[in-house]
């Protein structure tokens, strides 16, 4: 990337502006700009860390057991999330889209393979595997109904830095313009609105930037903001989407709350990240194929180190050198210790392998040891509710604009279907004899469920597709209805949240709205 001042940015002729350089804007403006397109990344952020001051308060948030603040879910630098998130890559499943979901009022509007076909491309730019399907390991038996094939793939530690670096240098054809924040738009046009010029802030001046073209890519919760305060002052653009933007906010439902033994000793095995040569990292999930009443994915974890029911030395080994309070309850550990007194030099050769530093994500080690139990974890789809939502405060910011205010909700249906899942899954492995799952009584499922449920990070649906604007915020190509020269490249997007993490998603679609821009940009479209 090219850095450039306020006044550099302001005299040249960008074909489109992008605010934001988290994962969206950043896959969107490299492709943008690697064929021939002059793009300007607008950061508020630099090449920090992109922590967000305590005192930096943008947000009231009504559910604040459910909702983490903004110091947690996001980081404003260029990079963005990408400096700090788990790496968990995985796409959207064939049941999240058009007439194949059966749960949803309003999927994806699109079809699965418009939006698989971008897959590969976000893969490599997150650098990790595309292929996301892994045969089922020999012996294990066949479930109906039940998949172990869609695996979860782990990303490079060091994409994000080694990334920056790169955008470091100059040679990238893209412009950007640091510590910059979005205030406003200016706007021509009737019935179809254009914005003209973008309002910054830039280390204390405010300045107008011209626009042929806008991408908002600055995080979920920001975009939403951004686009509530323009709806504020400009009615008439978002007329038809009034009721819609803001609303169905969704993240996940994320947690452990039951147990599985497996029938096989050995079966437990092939459920751990496994790391071929050459290859990124992949993890088995169950996935409910058919008649799910929720997309959940689960997978295999560790008990806890205190709970010695995991039967492992390794783990009772750690748990004894490790924890302050190692002596209460130790009898149970060392007769762990004693059954497989290898798990001590397991410990060791494990503790001592994560010291130096490491260009490889080090993935969460799954001890397997016998039948189990072990603890089953899942990742599982928020219904959209239009009740979970986000609106603007009467109260203003550091810059004078309204704060956002947050209203989180899991609704009864989202809990109940996670549940369900948990019981149809236990139905099909004992129906299998591979395992049997251990799961609280029904009076106490939902409140173990609801203990363990908070999210913010994933920011998903508050600004969704749809064909009608009626129906949703931006139409299938990712543009605000309405609005001719504006886009939208953020989860906020997807209109269902699904199973999967959102990272690999939120670059397919925006490396989708790249191929769009540029096609209109070859053949002279609008919009």
């Amino acid at each position: 990337m090219t850095q450039v001042s306020l006044t550099e940015a302001q005299a040249a002729d960008y074909d489109t502006c992008v605010i934001g350089a988290g994962a969206a804007g950043l896959a969107l403006a490299l492709a943008l700009g690697r064929s021939g397109l002059r793009v300007l990344v607008i950061e508020q952020g630099g090449f920090g860390t992109g922590e967000i001051d305590r005192s930096s308060k943008r947000d009231e948030i009504v559910s604040r057991q459910t909702h983490a603040p903004r110091q947690q879910t996001n980081r404003e630098a260029v990079g963005g999330t990408l400096m700090g998130w788990g790496g968990r890559c995985m796409p959207f499943d064939p049941e999240d889209f058009g007439e194949q979901s059966g749960r949803h009022a309003h999927p994806w509007p699109i079809p699965f393979e418009d939006y698989a076909r971008w897959i590969a491309p976000a893969a490599e730019f997150l650098d990790t595997d595309p292929d996301f399907q892994a045969p089922a390991p020999p012996g294990w038996p066949p479930v109906q109904g039940v998949s172990i094939e869609r695996v979860e793939r782990l990303n490079s530690l060091e994409q994000a830095n080694a990334l920056r670096e790169r955008l470091k240098q100059s040679g990238t054809p893209v412009d950007l313009l640091k510590h910059a924040q979005l205030l406003s738009m200016r706007w021509d046009g009737d019935p179809e609105y254009r914005v003209r010029e973008l309002e910054v802030l830039h280390k204390g001046q405010t300045a107008a930037l011209p626009c042929r073209q806008a991408v908002l890519a600055c995080g979920g919760l920001e975009t939403t903001r951004l686009l509530l305060l323009e709806q504020a002052a400009h009615p008439a653009i978002f007329g038809k989407s009034a009721g819609v933007l803001g609303r169905y906010y969704m993240g996940h439902l994320t947690g452990s709350v039951a147990e599985i033994v497996f029938r096989d000793p050995a079966a437990c095995r092939s459920f751990g990240y496994r790391k071929e040569d050459g290859r990124s990292p992949f993890r088995r999930r169950f996935v409910l194929t058919s008649e799910a009443p929720s997309n959940a994915a689960f997978w295999i974890e560790n008990l806890s180190p205190s709970d010695p029911r995991h039967g492992s030395g390794e783990i009772s080994a750690k748990h004894l050198l490790l924890h302050s309070d190692r002596f209460e309850n130790a009898g149970p550990h060392i007769a762990n210790i004693l059954r497989n007194p290898r798990g001590v030099f397991d410990a060791l050769r494990s503790g001592a392998g994560r010291l130096p530093a490491r260009k490889a994500r080090r993935p969460q080690r799954l001890v397997a040891h016998g039948p189990g139990p072990y603890a089953l974890a899942y990742h599982a789809e928020h219904f959209p509710e239009p009740e979970s939502r986000v609106m603007l405060c009467n109260s203003m910011d550091q810059t004078g604009r309204r704060k956002l205010k947050i209203d989180f909700r899991y609704g009864r249906r989202t809990v109940e279907g996670l549940i369900n899942s948990h019981k149809l899954l236990a139905r099909r492995l004992r129906a299998a004899n591979a395992a049997e799952l251990f799961l609280p009584e029904d009076d106490a499922f939902a409140d173990a469920i609801i203990r363990k449920s908070r999210d913010g990070y994933h920011q998903i649906g508050l600004t969704r597709m749809s064909v009608n604007p009626d129906d949703g915020v931006v139409d299938i190509n990712c543009r605000v209805h309405g609005a001719e020269n504006l886009f939208v490249a953020s989860a906020s997007v997807f209109p269902v949240s699904g199973q999967a993490n959102p990272t690999l998603s939120v670059v397919a679609m925006a490396l989708r709205l790249a191929g769009h821009i540029l096609e209109n940009h070859r053949t002279g479209s609008a919009g």
